[in-house]
């Protein structure tokens, strides 16, 4: 019989778990914490995002369906109301310092290209994000819209981002960027 990896294992052999345990750790994270830890949350967040899941009922019906092709990666049955909580309550600065992680080993991943300037050149680029403004009444933009904007520094010497921050969608990206961006000296900034 031939073994292949499902696309959720090839995934999470990216995330150097010593590293997660540790930023988890130095979060509290799991701290409380009996049957659904911070790395089973990951693994369902991971999931929702590759399968296109878009509601905690969609998420929690897939993974029930499933459960015989999961249950080698650690993910378990779980209720809606388990993984809204684990939203709600585990600090998101812990899945910020994963990302900054994981943006470290991308960089130096990424193939390098002929195409080199003297200085660093970086893009910032930003985007709206529809939000539902009886869920999220604090993204209040205009009189019945709800929205936030992710605002992106993209390096391009290996064309992934080195920083996003997501504000309010009525924050203007030169402000953002002032505020939020670091701007290294004798680099060439493109908006």
């Amino acid at each position: 019989m031939v073994h292949s990896n499902a696309l959720i294992h090839e995934l999470l052999r990216l995330i150097p778990r010593h590293q997660f345990d540790t930023i988890v750790k130095n979060h509290g994270g799991d701290r409380y914490v009996k049957d659904f830890n911070c790395w089973q949350q990951v693994i369902t967040l991971l999931y929702a995002q590759a399968a296109n899941k878009s509601s905690l009922r969609d998420i929690e019906q897939s993974i029930e369906i499933n459960d015989p092709r999961l249950y080698h990666i650690g993910l378990p049955k779980i209720k809606r109301s388990t993984l809204s909580d684990a939203n709600k309550k585990r600090p998101c600065e812990m899945f910020q310092a994963l990302f900054y992680k994981l943006s470290e080993r991308c960089q130096t991943l990424t193939p390098k290209h002929k195409f080199k300037f003297k200085n660093p050149l970086y893009a910032w680029d930003a985007t709206l994000i529809s939000l539902c403004l009886s869920l999220f009444p604090w993204s209040k933009f205009g009189q019945t819209k709800g929205a936030l904007k992710l605002h992106v520094q993209l390096n391009h010497s290996g064309h992934i981002p080195d920083f996003i921050v997501a504000p309010p969608a009525f924050n203007h990206e030169a402000m953002v960027v002032k505020r939020s961006f670091q701007v290294t000296p004798d680099s060439i900034p493109k908006h």
